[in-house]
């Protein structure tokens, strides 16, 4: 099963944060065309762009633009800051992961952890039917319990410290926790949008988003 998440996992994810581009510098004598557009192959439609439900790597490849988890990765595979600007270990089986201040919603509001919270619970939540919830929430103390509807979402291993620190509890040691972070179902959902809108949360016009597009 981790053999069929691994692209989710090991893809390079776009992340805030950067300074801003600079301007391309056009040669004298060089016509642009009228409009500047990229054009990118995804090889196939996405089922869905709910980084919950998704199951494909075309569906993984556009969620990762349209969001970002608590880690990511490069293109070499290595774990790098996501809306987490740093993590620790404080003991075998708990993770803390601060936030960055500057990280927001595309419309405006600040990611907090109480977004990471909410998104990792409704993730392993049987009522939202995640096929990987299982195969995630192994991960997470409780998380396991929770995806098989044995204990309520609450109890997952996952808390809001504060504004801006997560943490979270692992049934045993794990330690590439941050390499599974940075798939994107563990990663932060602006809930009062997927409570407004329900299913139809990600529909043009009403998806709140944090990544890079």
């Amino acid at each position: 099963i981790w053999l069929a998440v691994l692209p989710a996992l090991v893809a390079a994810n776009l992340w805030m944060g950067a300074a801003p581009a600079a301007a391309a510098d056009i040669p004298p004598g060089v016509q642009l065309h009228p409009t500047q557009t990229m054009v990118r192959n995804n090889g196939s439609e996405p089922e869905t762009l709910d980084p919950a439900l998704a199951e494909s790597v075309g569906a993984n490849n556009i969620i990762r633009d349209l969001f970002e988890g608590l880690t990511g990765m490069d293109s070499r595979g290595r774990v790098v800051p996501g809306v987490a600007q740093s993590w620790s270990q404080t003991n075998p089986t708990t993770w803390v992961f601060r936030l960055r201040p500057n990280a927001k919603w595309s419309n405006g509001d600040a990611v907090t952890a109480d977004d990471v919270v909410y998104g990792i619970r409704r993730f392993v939540d049987p009522k939202t039917g995640s096929k990987y919830a299982q195969t995630f929430g192994a991960f997470l103390l409780n998380g396991l319990e929770v995806a098989q509807g044995k204990k309520p979402p609450a109890e997952v291993g996952v808390r809001a410290v504060d504004r801006l620190t997560v943490e979270i509890r692992t049934p045993y040691p794990v330690g590439f926790l941050p390499s599974v972070v940075s798939n994107n179902q563990l990663g932060p959902i602006h809930r009062a949008t997927v409570e407004q809108h329900g299913r139809d949360w990600t529909k043009p016009g009403r998806m709140v988003g944090n990544g890079a597009y």
